[in-house]
């Protein structure tokens, strides 16, 4: 039985189901409750631009499902996005919610499916995760159990598009690859790497939107955030931002922003052991023995694109990593289809360890 989720109490079932779903799983992180219930109250509850469902057996939770319809830069049409796909290992379970999304898709003729996005931000927890189990998941990243992929496409999903995670580790091989890249770079270049400032703000996140706006255009998957997204992700994130690992490239002569990259420490190694609840003290203490830090995002404009910038600026990273105790990296999560960034950390000695694949199906 499908049952919509229209009030507080069905948005906790909806909400809570996964601590009983991975309650036996060691590589599970709880997400924050308090504000998951904040988010997701506001985008079901309040604003209605989005539909959550529940799927009941015997008056239990066995599965859930988040969807929206929103415009696609890559199929030029209005399409369905899904997300917080979670089931037992159950064909039936998945049937139930996605005939469900499918009968309303089709009330606001809508012929195609995605996901899964958060619904947040695009760039986090997006794709089913294929590869890489047997270990945490970094922050902000997807984490399922292994069946999911049969579900989906047994239920008739096919792969839209992998993204990948490169993980390195901040260790003397690759700093010595990253020195060889910065000094080719500086040759040729006369640029800064500058740190967030939060003192300035407003002017460092106009300069991350120029950047991503240019650095975009190229890649038809997906539009550029506007300046709305980014003050938002900016909010969201700040408790998890480490200002010393945000930094803002720029031409020393013209002050033009030519590079971003958003570098996170892994939380998740702070939140699996909170099990979701906010414990300010514990937290606190445990922020300072994190070891492992995430490239959230990575950005340079065409002109500067293939001439070792990236390696330049993951120079300087890899320095502030040393003072900060971060001995692992990983190097967020980059579409198979955008071959520069990927290779670029390849490079200086990144791999391949997790892939998350998109999933999309017509109706």
């Amino acid at each position: 039985m499908i049952v919509e989720v229209n009030n507080k109490k069905d948005l906790n079932r909806f909400i809570y189901f996964v601590k009983e779903l991975y309650k036996n799983d060691k590589y599970y992180v709880y997400p924050i409750f308090y504000s998951l219930k904040k988010e997701l109250g506001k985008i079901v509850l309040h604003d209605k631009t989005y539909k959550a469902i529940l799927c009941m057996k015997d008056q239990e939770v066995v599965g859930r499902l988040l969807f929206t319809y929103d415009y696609s830069k890559k199929q030029d049409k209005k399409i369905c996005y899904y997300s917080y796909f979670d089931a037992i290992n159950d064909n039936s379970v998945v049937k139930e919610l996605f005939n469900f999304m499918e009968k309303d898709m089709k009330k606001h003729k809508i012929d195609y499916s995605e996901g899964t996005y958060s619904p947040f931000d695009p760039d986090n927890r997006r794709g089913i995760m294929i590869k890489g189990f047997n270990e945490l998941p970094s922050i902000f990243t997807s984490y399922n159990y292994e069946y999911y992929s049969d579900l989906l496409e047994d239920y008739g999903f096919t792969k839209a598009i992998d993204t990948v995670l490169i993980n390195a580790m901040v260790d003397h091989n690759s700093k010595k690859r990253l020195n060889t890249f910065s000094k080719f770079f500086l040759r040729k270049n006369d640029v800064r790497i500058d740190s967030l400032d939060f003192k300035n703000l407003d002017r460092d996140l106009k300069d991350i939107e120029k950047i991503l706006n240019q650095a975009t255009n190229e890649i038809i998957y997906q539009d550029a955030p506007d300046m709305e997204l980014i003050e938002e992700t900016a909010r969201q994130m700040k408790a998890f931002i480490n200002p010393t690992f945000v930094k803002i490239a720029r031409e020393n002569e013209t002050n033009k922003p030519v590079g971003f990259c958003l570098v996170v420490p892994d939380f998740n190694q702070v939140l699996i052991k909170t099990k979701g609840k906010i414990r300010p003290l514990k937290m606190m203490l445990l922020k300072r023995k994190i070891t492992k830090a995430r490239g959230q995002m990575q950005y340079i404009i065409p002109e500067y694109q293939n001439g070792g910038l990236i390696g330049h600026m993951f120079k300087v990273i890899f320095d502030d990593f040393v003072d900060a105790g971060i001995t692992e990296f990983e190097a967020g999560t980059m579409m198979e289809d955008n071959p520069k960034p990927i290779n670029a950390f390849k490079k200086f000695g990144g791999e391949i360890i997790k892939v998350y694949r998109l999933y999309g199906k017509e109706i």
